[in-house]
């Protein structure tokens, strides 16, 4: 089996690993959310603003930051509609028994599963919380620049929360990759 072909194979497999988590819908908006993510974070680093206007990579930046926004309200609603807020935010309610749970078992070092109300669903909901803020911030700064008004504020909120986004998107992948392979090595078959 050549490189590309696990690749392939591999993607595939876990294209049905979250089909265990998400309906198609979701999981093709959950995808591009990603994608646009990864281009915003590789557009942010060489990008220039300058006086006379944004580089060719700013306006690419722009306007996905935009398509961004649409998707991860998409996203959002669809999550809180399929599996409500206090699935997301128990804590809100005062509901901390599985959180606590998972919090025990992970300060053991045990690989916690998802589970309503859990400490996963608790970290998409912070992610989720993550994403939304990075868009609208976005929205801040592009508002200031267009209208010329170029305080800082609004670029450094929009930094703070796209940074955020990014810890998010390589700790909560590395998690779903961890439990992927996890899932993987279950269910292959034995030699």
């Amino acid at each position: 089996m050549t490189v590309k072909e696990k690749i392939v194979a591999q993607g595939a497999l876990l294209w049905r690993f979250l089909g265990f988590f998400q309906p198609p819908l979701l999981r093709c908006i959950h995808a591009a959310v990603i994608a646009f993510v990864l281009l915003q974070f590789l557009t942010s680093m060489v990008m220039m603003v300058t006086v006379e206007g944004p580089s060719g990579l700013a306006w690419i930046h722009i306007i996905s930051g935009m398509a961004l926004c649409l998707l991860g309200i998409a996203l959002v609603t669809l999550s809180i509609r399929k599996r409500g807020l206090r699935n997301f935010f128990p804590y809100l309610w005062g509901d901390m028994e599985q959180l606590g749970k998972d919090m025990r078992a992970a300060a053991q070092f045990k690989m916690v599963g998802p589970r309503p109300k859990g400490l996963p669903a608790c970290i998409q909901g912070l992610g989720m919380g993550a994403l939304l803020l990075a868009v609208f911030t976005g929205l801040w700064w592009f508002d200031d620049w267009s209208n010329d008004r170029l305080g800082l504020t609004a670029l450094s909120v929009h930094k703070f929360f796209a940074w955020a986004m990014v810890a998010y998107l390589a700790g909560h992948g590395g998690m779903a990759l961890a439990h992927f392979a996890i899932w993987q090595k279950k269910t292959a078959p034995k030699k």
